[in-house]
C-alpha cells in the first residue's frame, strides 16, 4: 500500500496559478493596505486615490509590501503609476510576477 506523503513546503507553496489569481493578489493587497489603517475589504473598481485614499507615500508603502509578498519589483515599474484602480494593480501584480518567473527560468542552466 502507498502512502501520499505531504511536506510542509507542498502545503505552503500553492500552485502558481492560486498565488496569481485576481482573488489572492486583492488580498494581499487588502492586507498591505490594512497594515496602517483600518481593514476593509476592497472591489476591482476602487479608485486607488479617491476610494482607498492612498497618497504617493502611501502607495509606495503598500506596493513595498506587495512586491515583499510576491518578490517582484514594482516601484520602479512605470505602468504602476498610471494605474487607478485596484483591477489595473492586480493586472501589473500580475504581468509583473509572470514576467519575473519568465526571467528566473530563462536564467537556469
Amino acid at each position: 500500500m502507498t502512502e501520499n506523503v505531504v511536506t510542509p513546503a507542498a502545503v505552503a507553496t500553492p500552485a502558481a496559478e492560486d498565488r496569481l489569481s485576481t482573488e489572492a493578489i486583492v488580498r494581499v493587497l487588502e492586507d498591505a493596505v490594512a497594515a496602517d489603517r483600518p481593514r476593509r475589504d476592497l472591489r476591482l473598481t476602487d479608485s486607488i486615490s479617491q476610494d482607498i485614499r492612498l497618497d504617493s507615500l502611501a502607495l509606495l508603502e503598500v506596493l513595498t509590501r506587495v512586491e515583499e509578498a510576491f518578490d517582484i519589483e514594482l516601484i520602479d515599474a512605470p505602468e504602476i503609476y498610471s494605474a487607478a484602480t485596484v483591477e489595473d494593480l492586480v493586472a501589473v501584480v500580475r504581468a509583473r510576477a509572470a514576467q519575473a518567473a519568465t526571467t528566473s527560468t530563462a536564467e537556469r542552466p
